[in-house]
């Protein structure tokens, strides 16, 4: 889970290095962030479940040479095809991936202490997201072969835990007869209004997460006048590691709660960014990325619980497949559209619009929250946590 999410993060700081090389504009930037949604999506709803049939090894090593294969393109990228191609592949393989090594996690735990092997999950998963940006922020800066290097040391990541998971035990049992089919979504119409609300709320949340993900970089030096890659990587390091320690701090709390906590601190993050691109201030900045990044931890943690807590158990994983549908669509349309902006009205103002945009539906989601009939709300306990293999710097692919 470490090697996934840090592998699905990581390429960040490196989006403007390859953009000064290959010459590409900031619409093309953000498709390039984008096709790792678009992998993730096909991998849910092809391959998402199928470990639970055939079991846990048999997904999770072809899926780490998958992850390897997407490494290779990266370093040895001679184009933005190249690059396209290897954030697909990444997002085939972290879909499969986080699904299967999220319930091997539990199966796997000697006492079966589900929340031990959850609060494992959610470390890895913050670890990852968090270092992986951080860690290709500084050897882009400071050392040799930057666009090597990274992926030498995530092919070796790999290779570690191609060794790790070749010796642990299968825990499911393959004998049965298996067959096919597409995981397709649904909402039953009896909870569609608390769909709605937390739909909308992790729609915010992950579109905010892309935003850093795919255009922080070209936000540091086009309009704040920061040059240096270890600071970009540090961005992204607070932005993955303060919204994954929110949800630790407060998963205890109620849904409701959380998720209105949660929008209220994005919407006043992403104020203080449009407020710093205005006046070049960094320092500003900062501060909305703090509470972007708590905001958005808060507001996926408090949605998916929501789901957890008014959908009916048989239908649970079609319910959280629909949840999970919004999220990848959130992660990559708008910000395509905000690169695609950018283009023609410049970063600045392309970044102003994608704030009122957001703030709106962040306003809207929390209406529909409060206006909710259920009297009951889960509280986010540590199993909720488990979704947390979604991705970037934003969230989870395997929720299950």
């Amino acid at each position: 889970m470490f090697t996934t999410t840090l592998a699905s993060n990581a390429p960040s700081p490196l989006y403007v290095v390859y953009q000064r090389r290959f010459g590409f504009s900031q619409a093309t930037l953000t498709w390039i962030f984008a096709a790792y949604a678009v992998g993730v999506l096909v991998s849910l709803v092809t391959v998402g479940r199928i470990s639970d049939a055939v079991g846990r090894k048999r997904i999770m090593v072809p899926s780490l040479a998958v992850l390897g294969m997407s490494a290779v393109l990266f370093a040895a990228a001679q184009g933005t095809e190249w690059l396209l191609a290897a954030r697909g592949l990444q997002g085939l393989a972290t879909g499969a991936l986080t699904a299967a090594a999220t319930a091997a996690l539990v199966e796997l735990e000697p006492n079966g202490d589900r929340r031990r092997a959850s609060f494992i999950n959610t470390v890895s998963f913050i670890c990852g997201a968090a270092i992986g940006p951080l860690l290709v922020g500084v050897l882009i800066e400071y050392a040799p072969a930057p666009r090597v290097l990274p992926f030498a040391i995530e092919l070796l990541l790999i290779v570690i835990a191609l060794v790790l998971v070749a010796r642990v035990p299968e825990t499911v049992d393959s004998a049965g007869r298996f067959t096919w089919r597409l995981q397709k979504p649904h909402v039953p119409p009896e909870i569609r209004h608390a769909f709605l609300a937390a739909a909308l709320t992790l729609g915010a949340s992950w579109a905010v997460g892309a935003l850093y993900g795919a255009l922080s970089g070209s936000i540091n030096r086009q309009v704040l006048h920061v040059s240096n890659h270890a600071a970009a990587g540090a961005v992204l390091f607070a932005f993955a590691g303060l919204g994954g320690l929110s949800q630790v701090a407060l998963r205890h709390r109620p849904s409701r709660e959380t998720m209105l906590l949660g929008a209220a601190l994005l919407c006043l993050g992403m104020v203080l960014v449009a407020l710093s691109l205005g006046a070049s201030s960094v320092v500003v900045f900062v501060l909305g990325t703090v509470f972007g990044g708590v905001g958005g931890g808060l507001t996926f943690m408090g949605s998916l619980a929501l789901l957890n807590d008014v959908a009916q158990p048989a239908r649970r994983a079609e319910v959280v497949s629909a949840f999970s549908l919004v999220g990848y669509v959130a992660l990559s349309g708008p910000v395509v559209g905000v690169g695609t902006l950018a283009t023609h009205i410049g970063l600045e103002r392309a970044t102003e619009i994608f704030t009122v945009a957001v703030v709106a539906v962040a306003v809207t989601a929390a209406v529909l929250t409060l206006t909710l009939k259920t009297h009951q709300f889960a509280r986010v306990e540590d199993d909720a946590l488990m979704a947390l293999g979604l991705d970037p710097g934003v969230g989870a692919a395997g929720v299950e």
